[in-house]
């Protein structure tokens, strides 16, 4: 119950962080004729907007009343369709505590730009704040298993070509 409380208190923080943060300028994209265009955003070609992460981190475990934590390791590749809008596929696992078995997930995931959706897409912006639905599969030294889950990203940008992410999810 502890661990529930955490994620739910950890969630309603970022979501309290996401309100109480000043509102970037809409993107401002210009027709032929010098008009703003505010919607729909204009986008890519396929090779564009590309990201990749690497990060470590702890993995926290509650199963059967024992709890477990150990070393992370989490590498995601992923596309913005849209600027609200994106997928990634990624890897997640390596250590599961002193007292539990090692495991592995490969997982995809939806991503919801809330920041451009609601103050439009601006590229300098410092902060952004990602909710995301994430499902794959899981296996241990006990078995296989399905996962799903739901996660936020809140990424801060440290130059154009790098980002610092912090991620909080809960898997089931």
């Amino acid at each position: 119950m502890k661990t529930v409380k955490f994620f739910l208190g950890a969630m309603a923080l970022a979501v309290v962080s996401m309100v109480a943060a000043p509102v970037a300028q809409a993107q401002e994209n210009k027709d032929e004729n010098g008009k703003t265009i505010r919607h729909p955003y204009l986008t890519n070609g396929f090779w564009d907007n590309w990201f990749v992460g690497a990060a470590g981190g702890i993995n926290y475990f509650h199963d059967d009343n024992v709890e477990n934590h150990g070393a992370s390791l989490d590498v995601n590749v992923g596309k913005w369709i849209t600027p609200c809008v994106g997928l990634r596929a990624g890897y997640n696992g390596l250590n599961g505590g002193l007292d539990a078995d090692t495991y592995h997930s490969v997982h995809v995931s939806a991503l919801w730009n809330v920041s451009n959706a609601i103050g439009g897409y601006k590229e300098s912006r410092f902060w952004d704040f990602v909710p995301y639905f994430h499902a794959g599969r899981m296996w241990e030294n006990k078995g296989r298993e399905l996962n799903a889950g739901f996660g936020l990203l809140n990424v801060v940008r440290l130059a154009k070509r790098l980002d610092l992410t912090l991620d909080v999810r809960g898997t089931a």
